[in-house]
Formats: structure tokens, C-alpha cells, sequence
């Protein structure tokens, strides 16, 4: 056992001086000079771990505080989303082995690999525990400080305790007693492909067939059922008691998200095959048919469209940035009236594959296939902006008035 142990950390080790050694060799960053052009900056650029002569980035993913990239041997490396230094990098099951895109909380990075389940720490990139799953995981889990959620290919979601887990994996019984970990499981008739999400005490999820499922996280009581008609699409997102969904009938619903009635729906042209994006009250689709949509997160009505534009990727404070089908990043520009768009500015990024899309702040994250990773951000903008959750955002520096000390003196004298 110790000699195995060795070899794989001789193994990670030579690959990580292997992914840092040519990191000059990735790809080409843009110059400042164009940069400059359009107020942006590069923020930093950072390498993954990989072996670049036979692996590539499968997955690109954010938190607020991170950045993931997860390789196609099953390597994750973990950047500091504003400094860019490497937190960790680790191999999460097998070598090889196909992982679905993770998801993270405060404290904790969930990956499926295989027909298994593995906890990492966020902040250490630690393995916390690992158990088997009863059935293969057809979208990524997701997780509260209770239970852990996994949807599985064969269509049923299924509960697993959180404190069992625990309990088990420090008297040494994981994974092989992992099945008393199961708190319920949930049938449907079809796959879910779509990732289960959480709010105000619900898990809401939907079976290829297009019917959703509202249930309460702790016994899986059924809050509301209703039915699209049509295959959901693209993930879900809620935001401020409101649930958008996607179908591949190219409509989109706007549910209450504690009730499962339609306030609004939308009909694109084409499907929109990637989640929602909601940011300041309006409402980013992006089509296979190649148009990014603005729409109003309240009203459902389209303010603005860009036929240029193929997928959403971020909103600063002066741009809201999409790509193109080339992989140019453009820069679209609002009119004054915020009901039209005109591209100001087309930035050569085909070299990054992955550009996410970052309804969390306003910075811009691309990622090549190598494992070049980059942050641009807006000059002047040191902080970054927090969208869905401002709660998280540091708390900024306040620098004293050099002056105040002489007013005040002034103030004094003139008073006396």
C-alpha cells in the first residue's frame, strides 16, 4: 500500500512539473495594447495540471471564490478566482475514469466519477470521503448541509445523509456500506439529465420526459408536479422565487418557484441548451440557432438580441460580453435606451474553448483545452461585483480623506 501511495504521488508530482514547465507554450494571450483598446485587463493567467501530450480540459466551472478545471484523465485544479494561485490539484477517482461537471458549496467540492461519489475540501483540495452510488449519476449533485442529492441516468433522484456519511467514513466503512446512507429515493419514468437544484426548502427536478418534481429535500413529500409537454433543455435556475426552464421546443417558462405556475414564457428561435443566466433583473439565453437574448427577468420581454452572438458569457460594467460561433469574444455595447446592442469590440480567443459563463461576478474566465487559464477584468474594477449572492463579496477597504484632518482642524479654529 505504501509503495502504491508512492507512485502516485510520484506520478501527480511529475505531472504537475510537467504542466508548468511550458506553460509559455500554451496559447497566446491577448495583447494589453488591444486590451487597453476597450478598458479590459488581463487579471492573471494561471496553468492546470495535465498531461498535455495525451489529456485535455473536459470541464471548466466557477464559484465565487474559484475557478475548476477538470482534465479528461480526471485531474481537478483549483484557482483563486481573483489572485489566480493554484489552491490544489488532484486526481478524483480513477485515472480516465469520466466525470461529470462538479459542484461545490462553501466547503466542499462534490464530483462524480464513475459510479461513485467523492467529497473534496474546497479551501485544500483534501479527499473528505467517497461512497458508491446506486445508480450511474446522470447530471451533477447537489448538496445542502444535510443531505446530498444525485439524479441518476435510469431516472430516479436519491437522497444521502450527510451526518450517516460521516459517521460511516470515520469508523472506516466507506464505501462499502455506503446503501446506509440512503435516506429516500425518488422514481421517475424517464433519465434525468438535468441537474436537481435547490431553494427555500424544495428540490425541484425533471425526467427527459418534461415533467418536473417539486419535493421537500428531508422526506421527498411532493410540494407540486406539472408537466412542459416538452424536454427540458438546459439546467434550471431560481432567483428571487422565480424558476426558469428551458425546453427543446425552443420555450421558456418562468415559474413560481414555490407554486409551479407559469408567469411568463418566451419562444426563441432555436433551443437554448445552456442555463439561464440571470444578472441585475434581466434574463440571457443563448440558442443553438446562434442569438444571445436579453430579456426581462420580471416582464418575460425581450429588450434586446444580438444575431452576432452565440453564447453568453459575462456582464461588466460596461459591456456584456458574448462569443461567437469563430470563438471571438465580442463586446457588445448598450444603446442609451438599454433596448439595443452593437458589437464594439471582436477579441481573438479561439485558442480558449472554454468560456464561461459567469453569472456570479463580472469578471471574464477562459480556459484552453491545454489548461491556460485566464481572468480579464475591467480597469479599475479591483473589487469584483457579486450578482447572485452579494452577501458573499469581501468587504472593500476604506481609505481615510487626507484631508479630513485639516478640515476638521479649521472647523475648530473657526469656531473658537
Amino acid at each position: 500500500m505504501f509503495r502504491l501511495g508512492t507512485l502516485t504521488l510520484l506520478f501527480v508530482a511529475g505531472l504537475i512539473h510537467l504542466a508548468t514547465a511550458t506553460v509559455d507554450a500554451q496559447v497566446n494571450l491577448p495583447s494589453q495594447q488591444l486590451l487597453n483598446r476597450y478598458g479590459l485587463e488581463v487579471l492573471w493567467s494561471s496553468q492546470g495540471v495535465l498531461n498535455k501530450s495525451r489529456d485535455r480540459v473536459m470541464n471548466a466551472t466557477i464559484d465565487e471564490e474559484t475557478v475548476y478545471i477538470q482534465s479528461q484523465n480526471g485531474f481537478i485544479s483549483a484557482f483563486d478566482s481573483e489572485t489566480g494561485d493554484r489552491r490544489w490539484a488532484q486526481l478524483v477517482g480513477r485515472l480516465d475514469s469520466p466525470q461529470l461537471p462538479l459542484t461545490s458549496n462553501q466547503d466542499t467540492v462534490l464530483v462524480t466519477s464513475g459510479i461513485r461519489l467523492f467529497a473534496v475540501d474546497k479551501w485544500e483540495g483534501v479527499r473528505l470521503w467517497e461512497i458508491a452510488l446506486a445508480e450511474q449519476a446522470g447530471a451533477r449533485p447537489v448538496s445542502d448541509n444535510e443531505r446530498v442529492y444525485v439524479a441518476s441516468q435510469e431516472g430516479s433522484v436519491y437522497a444521502y445523509d450527510l451526518a450517516r456519511i460521516y459517521e460511516l467514513y470515520h469508523a472506516n466503512k466507506l464505501p462499502k456500506w455506503s446503501v446506509q446512507t440512503q435516506i429516500w429515493r425518488h422514481a421517475t419514468s424517464r433519465p434525468i439529465k438535468i441537474p436537481p437544484i435547490l431553494y427555500e426548502n424544495q428540490l425541484t427536478f425533471a425526467s427527459k420526459t418534461g415533467i418536473m418534481y417539486s419535493v421537500r429535500p428531508e422526506d421527498d413529500k411532493l410540494v407540486f408536479q406539472m408537466s412542459t409537454n416538452q424536454s427540458i433543455s438546459a439546467p434550471m435556475v431560481e432567483k428571487s422565487g422565480r424558476l426558469y426552464v428551458c425546453t427543446d421546443a425552443n420555450h421558456v417558462y418562468c415559474l413560481d418557484s414555490l407554486r409551479g405556475t407559469v408567469i411568463w414564457d418566451f419562444v426563441a428561435r432555436g433551443p437554448v441548451t445552456t442555463q439561464p443566466r440571470i444578472v441585475n433583473n434581466r434574463c440571457y439565453l443563448s440558442t443553438v440557432a446562434g442569438t444571445v437574448y436579453c430579456l426581462n427577468a420580471e416582464t418575460g420581454i425581450n429588450e434586446w438580441e444580438s444575431k452576432e452572438s452565440y453564447k453568453f458569457i459575462a456582464k461588466t460594467e460596461n459591456y456584456v460580453v458574448t462569443a461567437d460561433r469563430l470563438g471571438n469574444l465580442l463586446l457588445l455595447s448598450l444603446n442609451a435606451t438599454g433596448t439595443d446592442v452593437t458589437v464594439t469590440a471582436r477579441l481573438p480567443m479561439k485558442s480558449f474553448k472554454f468560456k464561461i459563463a459567469n453569472d456570479l461576478t463580472d469578471r471574464i474566465y477562459l480556459v484552453s483545452e491545454q489548461g491556460q487559464t485566464l481572468c480579464l477584468r475591467e480597469r479599475g474594477n479591483s473589487f469584483p461585483k457579486f450578482f447572485r449572492n452579494p452577501d458573499r463579496r469581501p468587504v472593500e477597504p476604506i481609505f481615510a480623506d487626507e484631508n479630513a484632518g485639516q478640515n476638521s482642524a479649521t472647523d475648530d479654529s473657526g469656531n473658537n
